[in-house]
């Protein structure tokens, strides 16, 4: 299918609108003058004598057609982007007879919409009616993110005032799942990275630290992912767990609200991994079985069986951990409405602090990407409707969500949570509103109320960039964070 555009050079909001409709999908570009041949989406603009400009969009799906358009004031940017969203979207739903949950709503963060919409509109009802019929948002959809902007609001009033979150990457798995879009290494291919690695990730802690004390910030959440962090050893794991009790915990003006490691893989839990964790007061592990199929968690390439999750997860509990999430994961391959119906089950029988249930989204990066058609959106949809009141039924409320690109059934990832066991970590995350200082390859540093808003510097996705350019990213992360002192609470 082809995005043709001309007069402007809008294609990013294009691409990410039709990707509502016809997700994992590649696409061709043409911006000719003339429209191009076979399937495509048209946006052409043109300047009216007057000077507002005339936008005409066009769409053809096999041998239907449909065609809008409007004249409008001389807009640039998001309002453009706008504009051509609104003529486009109605086409799409047309000329493909489907009606997208999150309607032309493209990005990932549509709770935190919904928040600065209200206050810039005065009211949460207000805001509302905006989605629904300005972005063309379901009902479904607005009463779950009104429900989780309202679960929300003690962590965001219990925030400590310049306060930050403190994200430390391990990027190493045993293996790689199928499904998988982040930068995780296999240790069997990655090891002989470890020890340096390891190496110049403490030397950042101690960047971060005294930058911490230079600013006079307080550290409000510690979050250790990737990755699977506990791949590392024993040994590893209490050097890292030290160095930021003595760097980053230990000189803190406040008390953590929250100490993250994400266990994750039940094939990395040992007693003596959970141990170190124990003594370093983590108060907060995931355990993820992702399914309780073993033919799905095969399909998955998840080299654990699902007995071996509930073995991890009953020796955490035993050992002390009263806040252990579980994630699983909506339309993954051989897996059937019964069957996750059956782990969802699975996973509340075990009585978890929260579980996050994920949608499957296809990234270029993962496996499954090139070998798998996206999963059925109907049965997804079943899926995620049965996750969402099974749980909602019991102890447990949806406290946080986001969105991501080619996901099954254009649909979104919610974490659900007993009252008590939110994660301030991900909701200060995904509401960008909190200073994250990211440690480690493929974290990013994201500093809110810098000159342009949000700054944010990523850090090299691989171990061995990483580490071949670290003292170019230090010299970066300094620059970046020595007006944290200036901000205002």
């Amino acid at each position: 299918m082809t995005i043709h555009t001309y007069g402007h050079t809008r294609t990013y909001e294009m691409e990410a609108l039709l990707k509502l409709f016809v997700p994992a999908q590649k696409f061709a570009f043409s911006t000719a003058a003339d429209l191009p041949t076979g399937d495509y989406i048209s946006a052409v603009m043109r300047e009216n004598t007057d000077g507002t400009i005339h936008l005409v969009c066009r769409t053809q799906i096999g041998t239907q057609q449909r065609m809008r358009e409007a004249d409008c004031p001389a807009v640039q940017g998001n309002l453009l982007d706008k504009a051509l969203s609104t003529l486009l979207y109605p086409l799409l739903c047309d000329i493909t007879g489907l009606r997208p949950p999150w309607g032309m709503l493209t990005g990932i963060r549509p709770v935190n919409l919904l928040r600065r919409t209200a206050e810039r509109m005065g009211s949460l009802e207000k805001a509302k009616e905006h989605f629904r019929d300005v972005w063309q948002v379901s009902e479904e959809k607005i009463a779950l993110a009104e429900q989780i902007l309202i679960a929300q609001q003690p962590i965001f009033q219990q925030t400590p005032k310049k306060a930050v979150g403190v994200y430390v990457s391990i990027p190493f798995c045993p293996t790689r799942c199928r499904y998988c879009s982040f930068v995780s290494n296999s240790v069997a291919q990655m090891r002989k990275l470890l020890p340096q690695y390891m190496d110049a990730l403490l030397q950042e802690i101690d960047i971060v630290a005294a930058l911490l004390q230079q600013t006079n910030l307080a550290v409000d959440t510690l979050y250790i992912g990737g990755g699977t962090p506990t791949v590392l050893e024993p040994a590893d794991l209490h050097r890292l767990l030290d160095a930021l009790q003595e760097k980053i915990i230990a000189p803190n003006t406040v008390p953590l609200r929250e100490f993250t490691v994400e266990a994750g893989r039940p094939d990395t839990i040992t007693v003596e991994k959970l141990q170190v964790l124990r003594d370093f007061h983590v108060t907060r592990i995931s355990v993820n079985p992702q399914s309780f199929n073993d033919a799905v968690l095969q399909a998955a390439g998840r080299p654990h069986t699902a007995q071996d999750t509930v073995d991890a997860y009953l020796l955490a509990k035993k050992m002390g951990f009263a806040n252990i999430n579980m994630d699983l994961i909506a339309g993954l391959p051989c897996d059937t409405l019964a069957d996750f119906r059956a782990s969802v089950d699975r996973a509340i029988s075990l009585d978890p602090a929260s579980i996050t249930v994920h949608c499957l989204s296809l990234k270029k990066a993962a496996d499954f990407y090139q070998t798998l058609p996206m999963p059925d959106a109907g049965t997804v949809g079943k899926m995620v409707a049965y996750a969402q009141n099974t749980l909602c039924d019991g102890q447990y409320r949806p406290y946080y969500l986001y969105r991501q690109k080619n996901m099954a059934a254009n649909l979104e990832n919610v974490g659900y949570a007993k009252a008590g066991f939110e994660s301030p970590y991900n909701i200060m995350m995904m509401d960008d509103s909190q200073t994250i200082l990211g440690i480690g390859s493929g974290a990013s540093t994201k500093l809110i109320g810098g000159t342009r808003g949000i700054e944010r510097l990523t850090e090299c996705k691989y171990p061995y960039e990483y580490l071949d350019r670290f003292d170019a990213l230090m010299a970066q992360k300094r620059q970046l964070l020595l007006p944290l002192a200036q901000i205002k609470a």
